[in-house]
C-alpha cells in the first residue's frame, strides 16, 4: 500500500464512490454505534488485489486489509467529530467541488456515466464530496492550522538527510537484444552475442549492429534506452555505470536474452543545495521548498496521529472481526 493509504483524504474513494454493492455483507465493526461492513473493505481491497494480481505476497494482501480497515476506522471518526462540531460545507462551495470534479473525470457526461454504472445518484455522489470536505475542514483547524516551522527545522532536516538530496549519476545508454527465444540454447545466444561484440570492435558502428542484430523494439531508436540512473534496470546490474564513454560492454544475460550494452554519455552525481533548484514533474521546484514541505509533512503526521489517538480514545469501537484487532 502506498504511505498511509494516500493518507486518509482520499475520502471519496475510500468511501466507496465507484464501487460495486455487494448482496451479502457483514459487519467488522461499530465506530459509535456506525458500522464498518465487510462490503466496505472490499470496496478497496478487491481491486488492489486484482491490479497487483499473483504478485502481492500474501503477507502483504493481509497487512493491505489491515490498512484499509484503519483507514475507514479513522474517516468515520473525522466525519463524526466534523458533524458534532457543526462544520458546513456551503452550497455553492459544494457545487464548485462538484464542477471541478466533473472536469476531472473527462466531462459531465463521462462522470454521470461512470456513476450510473457503479449505481450511484449524483445527489449521493454529492453527498460524498460533502463529507470528504467536512473532513479536510476538520483536520485543517485541529491539526494543520497551526504548524509553523523556521529556517533551522528544514536546515536541519536537510543534513539529516543529505542523501536525499543527492542527484544520482546517470548514463545515455544504448543496447542490443539477441531474445532467448525457444529454440536457442544458451552457449548458441551467448556465441553469437560474443561475435556482435567481436564485430563491433573491428569497426562496425554501434548503430548498424542495432539494426543488423538487435531484436528489441528499441532497434527503431538504435535501440536508446535514454538516461540511466542506477536500479532503473537492475538486469543490469552497476554494469552501465562501470563503462566509459563510448565503451561496449561485454554479453549481459538476462531473463530476456543477451544484451550489449553501449554508454554514450556520463553525468556525475551531485549534492543538492539548499540554494539549488531542481525540476521535478516538469516544474522547477527550489530545494529548501523540497525540505520545508518534508518537515511539515512529518509534524502533521504526528500531530495527525495523536489527533486521531485522541478520538479513540473517547470514541465506543468495537471491533468484531478477529483479523482487525
Amino acid at each position: 500500500m502506498d504511505k498511509y493509504l494516500k493518507f486518509c483524504f482520499l475520502w471519496v474513494f475510500t468511501t466507496g464512490v465507484f464501487a460495486a454493492p455487494e448482496l451479502i455483507d457483514k459487519v467488522l465493526a461499530t465506530v459509535n454505534g456506525e458500522m464498518i461492513s465487510l462490503s466496505e473493505i472490499n470496496e478497496i481491497y478487491v481491486p488492489y488485489a486484482m491490479q497487483g494480481g499473483n504478485n502481492i505476497p500474501e503477507a502483504d494482501l493481509k497487512n493491505a486489509r489491515k490498512e484499509i480497515f484503519s483507514r475507514i476506522l479513522e474517516n468515520k471518526l473525522i466525519l463524526q467529530e466534523a458533524i458534532n462540531q457543526n462544520i458546513e460545507i456551503g452550497k455553492r462551495e459544494l457545487e464548485n467541488t462538484f464542477e471541478n470534479n466533473k472536469k476531472l473525470a473527462g466531462g459531465t457526461d463521462v462522470l454521470i456515466a461512470q456513476l450510473k454504472k457503479e449505481g450511484m445518484t449524483e445527489d449521493g455522489y454529492k453527498e460524498k464530496i460533502k463529507e470528504s470536505m467536512m473532513a479536510q475542514r476538520l483536520i485543517n483547524d485541529m491539526v494543520r492550522r497551526d504548524i509553523k516551522i523556521g529556517v533551522q527545522d528544514y536546515q536541519e532536516y536537510y543534513q539529516k538527510h543529505s542523501a536525499m538530496f543527492k542527484l544520482p549519476e546517470k548514463v545515455k545508454l544504448y543496447h542490443i537484444l539477441i531474445k532467448n527465444s525457444e529454440g536457442k540454447k544458451e552457449d548458441e545466444l551467448k556465441a553469437k552475442a560474443e561475435a556482435v561484440v567481436k564485430e563491433i570492435k573491428a569497426g562496425l558502428s554501434f548503430s548498424e549492429a542495432v539494426k543488423k542484430y538487435s531484436e528489441d523494439p528499441s532497434k527503431e531508436n538504435g535501440g536508446d534506452l535514454g538516461m540511466v540512473k542506477a536500479g532503473d534496470m537492475p538486469a543490469f546490474g552497476m554494469e552501465p555505470f562501470s563503462l566509459k564513454e563510448g565503451e561496449v560492454s561485454n554479453p549481459i544475460k538476462t531473463t530476456l536474452g543477451v544484451h550489449i550494452l553501449k554508454v554514450t554519455e556520463k553525468v556525475a552525481g551531485k549534492q543538492l543545495l539548499l540554494s539549488d533548484d531542481i525540476e521535478q514533474e516538469g516544474k522547477i521546484i527550489p530545494v529548501r521548498e523540497i525540505a520545508q514541505n518534508k518537515v511539515l509533512e512529518e509534524i502533521f503526521m504526528d500531530k495527525y496521529k495523536n489527533y486521531i489517538n485522541k478520538l479513540k480514545e473517547k470514541a465506543v469501537i468495537s471491533i468484531k472481526a478477529e483479523e482487525f484487532r
